[in-house]
């Protein structure tokens, strides 16, 4: 769960939601993470992109999650993601299979920006029903 500083009072700081509560909802085995500004935004891209996105597609359309990622990587500008290498296991000779697959992990706001926006574009244009982030998502 993120949650946004709003403020910073005498160095220390502030969300929306009381820090009291913010901790109750912490779980054993659970991880507290500090994100810049820029890494904020960009996992809430990631989020809406993974949350929202994919899952309404796939509910609209019955395809899985994993086929509407890959096509929306082929067809709105993958050119701009990460590449990373997947083992799928070992041919009969021992050899093993690689394959390079496009990722959204560590793409920075820029890309995902842009990604988005061709995202939204192809949506219009192929009438897929994506509903669009916040509007300060897809700024620049």
């Amino acid at each position: 769960m993120l949650h946004k500083i709003v403020d910073m009072i005498d160095d220390q700081p502030c969300f929306a939601v009381p820090l009291a509560q913010i901790w109750a909802s912490c779980e054993a085995g659970g991880a507290v993470q500090i994100l810049s500004p820029l890494e904020y935004h960009t996992s809430r891209q990631r989020a809406w992109y993974r949350g929202i996105c994919l899952r309404g597609l796939s509910e609209w359309s019955g395809d899985t999650l994993e086929e509407w990622d890959a096509r929306l990587k082929l067809e709105c500008g993958g050119d701009l993601l990460q590449k990373e290498t997947v083992y799928l296991g070992k041919m009969s000779n021992g050899q093993p299979i690689l394959v390079e697959r496009l990722t959204i992990v560590g793409v920075g706001k820029r890309n995902m920006t842009s990604y988005i926006e061709r995202i939204l574009e192809k949506a219009i244009e192929k009438d897929w029903p994506v509903t669009p982030p916040e509007s300060e998502l897809r700024s620049r």
